[in-house]
């Protein structure tokens, strides 16, 4: 299928790695009433879809492949060659004493711990978004896995809002108006791009199918 060219199995699956990454955001911070969680979700989904239509083939890959040297490193700390002072292990240390000093004994920087890369610097001048996280990642992702774990976050999505509507009563009409919307855009998303896809494919198929069939049909009378 042209859709498993790995060039777009790669941009969409970071494209899905990055909303299924700021879905659970919205569950933890904005889930007080269905009111903030259908506006912050609809919003969400509104930064996403701009997202797509400004990161194409290209631009995906900055995100996918970022600066992976300076994952493992703070911002502002320079590397130096190691030495053999570097490996000379204390007495204390050895015995099993630990110092509680942060730094080395020769005043060297503490150990990095991982910090992945700034989203800041791999998106465009002006490029800002309030819901939608876009950490830099070190490797493209794999499409099927991270297809079905977003299908499982937005099975936690609705069963979150459900929670927060547990009965008719509750569900006015702004409610009703902001979820349709909502599911709306998330069919969107998840569905019509995999139906587009099979349809592409049958046509092309039944396509070759005719053609190789009328040879056959044209070939027996001539």
């Amino acid at each position: 299928m042209p859709s498993f060219d790995p060039r777009k199995l790669s941009r969409k699956a970071t494209n899905y790695l990055l909303l299924g990454l700021s879905i659970p955001t919205i569950h933890d911070l904005y889930s007080s009433t269905p009111l903030e969680f259908l506006r912050c979700l609809n919003a969400l989904l509104a930064e996403f879809d701009s997202f797509q239509q400004l990161h194409g083939d290209s631009s995906t890959a900055a995100l996918t492949r970022a600066r992976i040297p300076n994952m493992f490193r703070r911002p502002g700390t320079k590397t130096r060659r190691s030495t053999s002072a570097d490996v000379t292990i204390d007495d204390s240390s050895a015995s099993g004493h630990h110092s509680p000093a942060t730094g080395s004994s020769n005043g060297g920087p503490a150990p990095a711990v991982m910090n992945f890369a700034a989203s800041e610097s791999d998106l465009l001048p002006g490029e800002e978004y309030t819901y939608l996280l876009t950490p830099s990642l070190p490797f493209d992702p794999d499409f099927f896995e991270t297809f079905a774990t977003l299908c499982d976050v937005l099975i936690d999505c609705y069963t979150r809002f459900l929670a927060l509507v547990p009965s008719p009563r509750e569900c006015s009409a702004p409610i009703a108006e902001l979820f349709t919307k909502a599911d709306s855009k998330i069919r969107k998303i998840i569905v019509q791009g995999v139906v587009k896809d099979f349809e592409d494919h049958s046509r092309s198929h039944a396509r070759s199918e005719v053609a190789g069939l009328g040879k056959v049909v044209l070939g027996g009378l001539m």
